[in-house]
């Protein structure tokens, strides 16, 4: 087989659980650059007996057609084991893996990151490290289970636009890494809690009382993480003030840039810019990434912080300088 179309999207080994049913045909891709069926969509997956994947060496493909049913048979799977106190931790953060390769991938189709299938990897499994380090793990992935699939998968782009955010302004800490990638992922946790004709309902459409419903999902979340333990005081502080500015004209304080927490400035503008992207307010139609970033500079006036929205304009912008 030559190189196919549609294209061919490299995946993770983890994403086919063993003796569970292929959504897809997969290859691997042999040194002459042809693919290699392994995989028949419908039979059992049972890639560990291939000696590559056990070296964990293993290049896994699957048609751009199929990409998608992939990823959406995994999230389903993840959702039914989070229940399940038999089922081992590593297979219920499958959802993270799931949801970390969607939501980057996209960021690289929309060409907002330069990506090689290892720079992929290596964000999506520093978001799922940080994830499964949490106390009260299986907790917490049940509470991201219960989101929406758009709200699970803005927090996990968020996270990514968040890491690639702090690359460029130089943040090396693993701590506080952590902190951003765990605080941007659960930002939107609250929206559980808020009735689906709110969350439905345009911005501009809502009631006096619709809109300080939503709007309290920044608290709502907070409360619901304090039930964990140890979850840091800084990703708290993210969930609570993710939609504030610079400005302060944000919710749920007002408070202006000096008072905002460092890293949760961070997220407001990562956040801002993927419900830019995706259009999650109904207010908009979806922009480009140059259409958000001019948005955000031009239209709103540049209401975030400076350095974090340099950072951001970086991210989008260096890599096609190259």
């Amino acid at each position: 087989m030559t190189d196919p179309q549609p294209k061919m999207i490299m995946v993770g080994v983890e994403l086919f659980t063993e003796n569970f049913p292929l959504p897809a045909d997969v290859y691997t891709r042999l040194p002459s650059g042809q693919y290699l069926l392994v995989g028949k969509k419908g039979e059992k997956s049972n890639f560990q007996s291939l000696h590559m994947t056990a070296q964990k060496k293993a290049e896994l493909y699957v048609r751009g057609t199929d990409y998608d049913a992939v990823i959406q048979f995994n999230l389903a799977l993840a959702k039914t084991a989070v229940g399940k106190t038999e089922i081992p931790t590593n297979l219920k953060l499958n959802l993270i893996t799931g949801l970390a390769d969607s939501a980057i991938n996209d960021l690289v189709d929309r060409k907002i990151m330069a990506g090689s299938y290892e720079r992929v990897k290596q964000l999506s499994g520093f978001i799922k490290d940080t994830v499964s380090q949490v106390s009260d793990v299986d907790k917490l992935l049940d509470l991201l289970s219960k989101l929406p699939k758009d709200s699970a998968s803005h927090g996990m782009a968020t996270a990514a636009i968040s890491l690639l955010i702090c690359e460029q302004m130089e943040i090396q800490s693993k701590p506080t890494l952590e902190k951003v990638a765990l605080g941007a992922l659960l930002h939107d946790i609250g929206l559980k809690e808020i009735p689906d004709a709110v969350l439905k309902k345009p911005r501009a459409d809502r009631t006096v009382e619709e809109t300080t419903h939503y709007e309290s999902h920044t608290m709502r979340g907070v409360e619901m993480l304090q039930e964990l333990r140890e979850i840091p005081s800084d990703v708290l502080a993210i969930i609570l003030e993710h939609h504030e500015n610079a400005i302060g004209m944000g919710y749920p304080r007002r408070i202006r840039d000096v008072k905002m927490n460092p890293l949760a400035r961070i997220v407001a503008v990562a956040n801002y810019f993927m419900e830019l992207l995706h259009d999650t307010s109904g207010e908009h139609l979806a922009k480009t990434p140059d259409e958000a970033i001019y948005y955000m500079e031009t239209t709103l006036g540049q209401p975030f912080n400076k350095q974090v929205f340099a950072a951001l304009k970086e991210v989008v912008f260096a890599h096609r300088r190259v």
